[in-house]
């Protein structure tokens, strides 16, 4: 399971971590409940929609227009994954090359690695604004519309 958030509930998460240090600040000389304090806190500013990394990979190429059945998808374990890894590390190492799959990246992508935004919630009033779904569509969108915008540069 991973945490991926879309760039404009970052920049929402920062606005309100604004606004709640100005109204805590207004509270001077008051000193804020320590459930009310946001200065000198740490906040996880996610989409809150914690996904398996592949499912993530998959709906970005499925936005980007792949539409191979999931069943034609090939599904290896992180074990069989890690042991193909540690083969062409030692392959690749003997040719001087890196492979496409090494054990690390076997281990990054099968980590469980999402965080609570319960306290975001609760002291930012932080809620993502745009859904994992709409945030893969946009992105997906702005890089193809660079990329053609590219390609016609190129053409003319």
């Amino acid at each position: 399971m991973f945490d991926f958030t879309y760039v404009g509930n970052i920049a929402h998460g920062h606005i309100l971590a604004l606004i709640a240090l100005l109204q805590t600040h207004k509270m001077l000389p008051t000193t804020p409940l320590d459930s009310e304090r946001v200065d000198g806190e740490a906040f996880f500013i996610t989409n809150g929609e914690p996904v398996y990394f592949w499912d993530f990979a998959r709906a970005v190429w499925h936005e980007a227009g792949d539409r191979l059945p999931l069943s034609s998808v090939w599904h290896l374990s992180a074990d069989t994954a890690w042991a193909i890894g540690t083969i062409l590390e030692w392959v690749f190492w003997v040719m001087g090359k890196t492979p496409n799959l090494t054990r690390a990246q076997v281990r990054y992508s099968s980590l469980a690695k999402y965080h609570s935004i319960t306290k975001a919630r609760m002291r930012l009033g932080y809620e993502p604004i745009v859904s994992l779904s709409e945030g893969i569509r946009r992105g997906v969108q702005y890089i193809l519309a660079r990329e053609e915008e590219e390609n016609q540069k190129k053409g003319q």
